[in-house]
């Protein structure tokens, strides 16, 4: 997969950025390493595929703070995120050019600034599961921009089914897990998708492949540092 330099732009900013809370950003970190870093959707002059992840795991053991890894299977990007704002079980993360993921719970509620964003995403039935790594059923919305700009709105059905044992490493960490497979499916639509999580005994899920829109795809997202 070939991928963008931005995680040790997002790590060198994590200092920085994760004591403002709420706050604004603060974009003057941009300007400091804007000449040798590229960011997601906006690669106009993409520097050549390297192979690897773009953080390494001493980075994120020096920086010390939440963090995850994003990778965008549609176009190869990727990118490191940190905490950007908390809303009872909703974790807003952020890239440092602005992407922001939000997630309850690890299941992927929204997205602002990919472009055919995932705008919302009921998750209570998959939220309230996926910590207890229990098998359920439910209804899910999902409203996501479509590819001429309009907003397009499905009712998914889904099934979460616990697949068993499945330790997981991420960046070099090896971690206990439990696999879960969510699979969903729109009648009126006809849409459908299939989101894996990897749960830990914790609750914590280390890793994750959640669907974010049609034009968009899938997500796949790690935390490399609780």
């Amino acid at each position: 997969m070939k991928t963008r330099k931005l995680g040790l732009a997002a790590v060198l900013a994590a200092s920085l950025l994760a004591a403002c809370g709420n706050a604004p950003v603060d974009t003057s970190i941009n300007s400091i390493i804007s000449g040798s870093l590229q960011t997601i959707g906006a690669a106009i002059f993409p520097p050549p595929p390297r192979e690897g992840p773009v953080v390494t795991r001493a980075q994120v053991e020096a920086a010390a703070v939440p963090l995850i890894m994003v990778d965008m299977e549609v176009t190869g990007d990727q990118a490191t995120a940190i905490v950007f704002g908390n809303n009872g079980n909703a974790v807003t993360w952020i890239t440092l050019n602005g992407v922001t993921f939000t997630l309850k719970n690890g299941a992927l509620f929204s997205t602002r600034g990919l472009g055919p964003d995932l705008l919302t995403a009921t998750t209570k039935g998959l939220a309230d599961a996926l910590p207890r790594r229990a098998t359920a059923r439910y209804a899910r919305d999902l409203r996501f921009i479509a590819g001429d700009e309009s907003i397009l709105k499905d009712r998914f059905f889904c099934e979460l089914v616990n697949e068993g044992p499945e330790d997981r490493v991420v960046l070099q960490v090896r971690h206990s897990a439990t696999r879960m497979r969510e699979s969903c499916y729109a009648m009126e639509s006809g849409r459908d998708f299939t989101n894996i999580y990897w749960v830990g005994a914790d609750g914590i899920v280390w890793d994750s492949r959640q669907w974010i829109s049609e034009m968009a795809g899938y997500v796949e997202i790690r935390r490399l540092y609780r």
